[in-house]
């Protein structure tokens, strides 16, 4: 099931400045032997660099064990229809050990053959794909991995449904020798199997007293600025109990937020349409209030709940809606909205798609944390109701 070529890698002969400096960043992944995606990847070098630091804590540094961060990664590429993605991760998983029955398991659903950790960790990615929350067992059961763990697991999820948008949109060709699905693909598999989150999800870890952080707590909340100081939103005092989750993080939320070439409303609308689908109530109400600022109305938020189909929708912000759909119920940008987002320049599209993995990111982590509103935020209102039978993917089983 190859998509259609839209952006092929780039000739090492000819990079602009920018990017021979990122790809010496990148070190192996930027030497001529790198991988169909990558140097697909430098034809965008602020996106490029700005998943570095995430994907090392993924693939290299990270608490889950090797063969438990392949079988998340397996899973959500198989998930998000990525067989670029499939194709590398079961050639990992093949050297991590596992044989081809336990591999074929991640695609078929058929977990008796894996062992029971390994099934939880499949069984989570699925939560985190359906619900965006990780129930009581999951939380629990991949919280003895390690103290950073459950964190890790959520930014595979993350990073590896960023990478499928990314993959799948561009059209990134299989490399010669390197076989794809070798299970039959179906899209239905992204209608999910008929899960339920709760509406109301229990509070799991609670704001970081700062007068009681550790070294190396300060010396994260030191490098984060404004973020990182006692007066920052409740999300962030919750995740600075997980520095090395915000370390890596770092560039890949510094180029969504801070550096994003899009417009701010066009910024917010996107992160708006991704947290309504991901259902994270606390995500909208923060967000709700820099829109009203820029002069978004309760008007055009309907809009934004309701869907790229609303009357209440006017101009480039039905563009936004829809290719946030599009990724979120797709994983891949059509060929009328990729070409929409070449007015923001050469990174518009992949500026886009960071602001869309992130959130779909926070949002599974606002949910599984049970983050409250902040005294005097305000979250879905009533007339928003009607609209939520449309969040989430358990909707379309």
């Amino acid at each position: 099931m190859p998509y259609p070529t839209r952006v092929r890698p780039v000739d090492f002969a000819d990079l602009s400045e920018r990017q021979e400096q990122v790809r010496i960043k990148l070190g192996p992944y930027g030497e001529e032997g790198a991988s169909a995606m990558m140097r697909t990847f430098l034809h965008y070098p602020e996106f490029a660099r700005s998943i570095g630091r995430i994907g090392t804590r993924v693939t290299l540094t990270g608490d889950l064990p090797k063969r438990l961060s392949v079988l998340a990664s397996l899973r959500t590429a198989w998930l998000c229809g990525a067989e670029y993605l499939w194709a590398h991760l079961r050639a990992e998983g093949a050297a991590a050990g596992f044989t081809g029955p336990e591999l074929r398991a991640v695609a078929t659903g058929e977990h008796d053959v894996l062992n029971s950790i390994e099934r939880h960790v499949v069984e989570a990615i699925d939560e985190l794909h359906e619900t965006h929350h990780l129930s009581e067992e999951k939380w629990y059961r991949v919280g003895r991995l390690g103290p950073d763990a459950v964190m890790d697991l959520m930014t595979t999820y993350g990073f590896l449904v960023t990478l499928a948008v990314a993959v799948n949109s561009m059209g990134v060709r299989l490399e010669d020798g390197l076989d794809g699905w070798d299970v039959p693909w179906d899209a239905s598999v992204t209608a999910g199997t008929g899960r339920t989150a709760p509406r109301k999800v229990p509070k799991r870890v609670f704001e970081a007293d700062y007068a009681l952080l550790s070294p190396r707590q300060v010396e994260q909340a030191n490098r984060m600025g404004r973020r990182g100081k006692p007066t920052t939103s409740k999300l962030q005092k919750a995740m600075i109990n997980y520095p090395e989750f915000l370390r890596s993080m770092a560039p890949f939320g510094k180029r969504a937020i801070d550096d994003t070439c899009l417009p701010p409303r066009v910024w917010q609308l996107a992160s708006m349409r991704t947290v309504w689908l991901c259902d994270s109530e606390y995500l909208w109400s923060q967000h709700r209030k820099a829109c009203l600022a820029l002069g978004v109305t309760e008007e055009d938020l309907a809009g934004v709940a309701e869907g790229p189909g609303s009357a209440s929708l006017r101009g480039f912000d039905r563009v936004v809606v829809s290719a946030v759909d599009e990724m979120y119920h797709g994983n891949r940008l059509s060929d009328a909205n990729w070409k929409e987002f070449d007015r923001f320049g050469p990174e518009g599209i992949t500026d886009l798609m960071l602001v869309y993995g992130l959130y779909v990111l926070q949002s599974c982590v606002a949910r599984t944390f049970g983050t409250t509103l902040e005294d005097g935020a305000v979250g879905y209102l009533p007339e928003l109701d009607r609209f939520r039978d449309g969040q989430q993917r358990r909707s379309r089983g």
